[in-house]
């Protein structure tokens, strides 16, 4: 493990070299970058140990992209079409909803607009990504649900370790590269 944060280390301080501007800006890309590394890599791996022969890097990719873009359509659809036009009532029913559940649980409640959103992005994994992932590697529907929540998962926990793990951006550097350029 030290390893691999050493080597997120080295590379993020090689995109802060050769990455102009902000140098947060390559904090960002290496969160991202690894966390979309780490999903392909495991949504290839379940999925070709699962028993998909289609599960080829160039497929696997096209795959995984367009996965996450529909994934993303859900909240997106809810965000656009569905939290304009919902009456209040309805909205402070699902917060008050949010908070009865939250309460059954011990947990912190969730506000209305989250669980709504949630709520898109759960029927986008099931009713668009998980049929699209079945169809193109042809593996059952189960397995299919199974790989995506394992890669989303995977992907998420190695974008946060990398975000808590990194050393901070010294602030001489912060202040350096606010400076106008001569």
């Amino acid at each position: 493990m030290q390893g691999l944060l050493s080597l997120a280390s080295v590379a993020l301080n090689l995109f802060r070299e050769f990455v102009p501007g902000h140098p947060d800006a390559a904090r960002f890309w290496l969160e991202i970058g690894s966390g979309a590394l780490s999903l392909i890599l495991v949504l290839g791996i379940l999925l070709r140990f699962f028993g998909s022969e289609n599960a080829k890097p160039a497929l696997l990719c096209v795959g995984a992209t367009l996965g996450l873009l529909l994934l993303a359509a859900g909240p997106a659809a809810v965000e656009l079409y569905l939290l304009p036009s919902i009456p209040s009532p309805t909205l402070a029913g699902v917060d008050s909803l949010s908070q009865w559940i939250a309460q059954r649980v011990h947990h912190t409640p969730w506000p209305g607009r989250t669980t709504l959103l949630s709520a898109g992005l759960l029927l986008s994994l099931l009713f668009v990504v998980v049929p699209l992932t079945k169809w193109t590697f042809r593996v059952p529907t189960f397995l299919s649900l199974l790989a995506w929540l394992a890669a989303l998962t995977t992907a998420g926990t190695i974008f946060s370790l990398v975000r808590v793990k990194l050393p901070p951006v010294p602030t001489a550097q912060v202040e350096k590269s606010k400076l106008p350029s001569p």
